[in-house]
């Protein structure tokens, strides 16, 4: 079956190809050249480990596998483990974008081809290879921070015929030597604008990169930078890996004093609404974190700052009971977390793409509808 022939169908009928250089571009790149023998997928076993798709074991499953528009390809987990390890459970640390938030990404970047771009997060080189279809490869500077990656990329790259600028360095630091930038592009969720990016930038220059919270992951921000300053909404979803040195690191030693009390919201309401709003409420709450535990009336969420100093435990059984929230540390998190999400409801329950990001010296500032309604910041 010719399983890239069906994804391309998918792709035009999704709109994918909406920039018209990214149809060719889709044809003359072989994703399969990018893409190892051995990779798992996103689905899991009972176990709850991803399995290993060997195309030696069985080519059409892998073929069908690399070429379905909305999966990607898990190519590194725990910063080194390879998928030679077989069945495994871990933290994702690499993959190659699934097709359809692939060439969504490119589509926002309004790339033309006299534009220079900065490409944050090589890996397998696939997504530089399309770069190198828009814009030439001696207008992409492509980074990757490890080393193996970076090593394998560049050669996935060399072997289809591609020579971009290929650094293995961190892509937070952009690379000033090929600077200044018309379009800068990273496969790496950030939860801050690194201030190199908004410097390496020409005037009137598009940065786009997933964008994640500690509270909830998930979009897709785009930014254009204007005399030193980047500004711009968040225009759809991206869930992505984390930047190494943006992931979280959940250390959370809160005092021993603990209180009690009632909640005055279901948690049920403020909790189990889905990722669009744990996206946004992570917003407003930049630094606090939350996970569930428990299941029936044993359920519990936990939300802890990331200094890891206060800490909130949420009982969902009989909610309205003094007693269902425990509290440790100087915060009451639940309280403020109920504070946003009464101020969001009573707003109108805005969608997350009325947010919008401006990043200048000073800091990131928070904005809902207009850059001049700011909500949030330093």
């Amino acid at each position: 079956m010719n399983y890239r022939a069906i994804s391309r169908k998918e792709l035009e009928v999704m709109g994918a190809f909406r920039s018209p250089w990214l149809r060719p571009a889709f044809d003359r790149v072989d994703r399969e050249a990018f893409v190892p023998d051995r990779f798992w997928g996103d689905g899991t076993d009972d176990a709850g480990r991803h399995l290993v798709l060997d195309k030696a074991e069985d080519e059409d499953s892998w073929r069908r596998a690399v070429w379905n528009t909305h999966s990607s390809l898990i190519t590194q987990m725990d910063d080194g483990i390879s998928p030679e390890h077989g069945p495994f459970k871990g933290d994702f640390s690499s993959s190659i974008s699934a097709l359809d938030i692939a060439f969504e990404k490119l589509n926002q970047l309004e790339v033309d081809s006299d534009h220079k771009v900065l490409h944050i997060g090589t890996a397998s080189g696939y997504d530089s290879a399309l770069l190198c279809e828009g814009v030439g490869s001696g207008s992409l500077t492509t980074i990757e921070f490890d080393p193996v990656l970076a090593s394998w990329g560049a050669k996935n790259l060399e072997d289809a015929g591609y020579s971009p600028t290929a650094i293995c360095g961190d892509g937070l630091e952009g690379w000033v030597p090929t600077a200044p930038y018309d379009r800068v592009i990273s496969t790496a969720a950030v939860r801050s604008i690194p201030r190199q990016w908004i410097e390496q930038s020409a005037e009137g220059a598009v940065i786009l990169t997933p964008f994640n919270t500690l509270y909830g992951r998930g979009g897709l921000l785009k930014l254009r930078v204007q005399q030193g300053v980047a500004a711009g909404r968040f225009v759809g979803g991206a869930c992505y890996m984390w930047v190494r040195s943006h992931r979280p690191k959940n250390q959370i030693n809160p005092a021993d004093e603990k209180r009690k009390n009632a909640s005055p919201i279901d948690p049920e309401e403020v909790l189990g609404q889905g990722w669009e709003i744990n996206f946004t409420m992570g917003l407003y709450l930049p630094d606090v974190s939350f996970a569930h535990r428990g299941e029936g009336e044993s359920k519990q969420a936990q939300l802890w700052d990331e200094a890891g100093t206060s800490v909130a435990i949420v009982n969902y059984d009989e909610w309205w009971r003094d007693g269902a929230v425990t509290l440790y540390g100087s915060r009451n998190l639940w309280a403020e977390l109920v504070r946003v999400y009464s101020a969001w409801r009573n707003a109108g329950q805005p969608h997350y793409t009325h947010y919008g990001l401006t990043c200048d010296r000073s800091g990131q500032h928070l904005w809902l509808d207009e850059p001049s309604n700011v909500i949030g910041g330093p």
